[in-house]
């Protein structure tokens, strides 16, 4: 059996437990030994899902009860897009859970079993994520904020060490890891150029926004890359840093395959 190289999607799928999929990635990896996680999926977890559910949170914090929390999500800003709408639907789900649990409770007492149920929701899946079993954490990231998520003086749920965002002081060590094979970000270049692509994949401003990220990284090198980009890269470091005799796992092949097949590598689906 092969190796595997977990990627973002699959470790939520292990970490969150009310995943319908938490089984069957959990007996893949189990079949596909050694697994190894890189910190670079952790980072992309805190700064997407974490970071979500903990702004969700903050919004319902702020506001007098759920509708308002929810009114407060839906005018953030249009360029969000997928993220505004993923807290819009963290505090839904939430609250369905929170209504059919107490369906006759009054609104002070909905609205603190809605901030407990994210609170919780958050802090499970980070800590699940950091303590993921037959996993080894991998390719360790020297700008990464690893850390416990905190409250602030407000009751605010915080990041790491305050942030959820990388240190200011370094460089972004998962560029780093890349560019320190030229050949290799050539490739990956080259793969999401639209004309290696089909239709549907050359059109995602994701594939876009990758390619120019891997574009600047190769111009620019890892001290002045923009670190703003750092997620943009996304799926191009897991099929870069997919060590020999593994294969990265993932539930997005549309994306990794071509990425994967300009290395000679291969992704597959749990």
């Amino acid at each position: 059996m092969s190796g595997c190289f977990l990627d973002t999607t699959v470790v939520i799928n292990i970490a969150d437990v009310l995943s319908t999929d938490r089984s069957k990635c959990e007996s893949f990896i189990a079949g596909n030994q050694p697994a190894e996680m890189p910190y670079y999926a952790l980072r992309e977890l805190l700064v997407g899902r974490v970071q979500i559910l903990c702004d969700a949170h903050n919004a319902l914090k702020a506001s007098s009860n759920h509708a308002e929390a929810l009114l407060a999500l839906l005018n953030r800003s249009p360029a969000e897009g997928r993220k505004k709408e993923a807290r819009v639907k963290d505090v839904a789900y939430a609250l369905k859970r929170v209504f059919d649990a107490n369906p006759t409770g009054d609104r002070e007492s909905l609205k603190r079993e809605l901030l407990e149920d994210l609170a919780l929701k958050a802090a499970r899946l980070w800590r699940n994520a950091r303590n993921l079993k037959m996993v080894v954490k991998v390719q360790p990231l020297a700008c990464f904020n690893d850390g416990k998520l905190a409250y602030g003086n407000t009751g605010e749920l915080r990041g790491p060490v305050d942030s959820f965002n990388c240190l200011k002081s370094e460089r972004c060590a998962a560029a780093a890891y890349i560019y320190d094979d030229a050949s290799i970000l050539k490739r990956l270049i080259d793969a999401l150029h639209p004309s290696n692509l089909d239709l549907k994949v050359a059109s995602k401003g994701e594939t876009r926004s990758r390619r120019k990220a891997l574009k600047e990284l190769q111009s620019s090198g890892p001290v002045k890359f923009n670190k703003r980009l750092c997620r943009a890269i996304g799926d191009a470091y897991f099929a870069a840093m997919c060590p020999a005799g593994s294969v990265v796992v993932s539930s997005n092949m549309e994306d990794f395959s071509p990425l994967c097949s300009a290395l000679g590598k291969e992704a597959k689906e749990p």
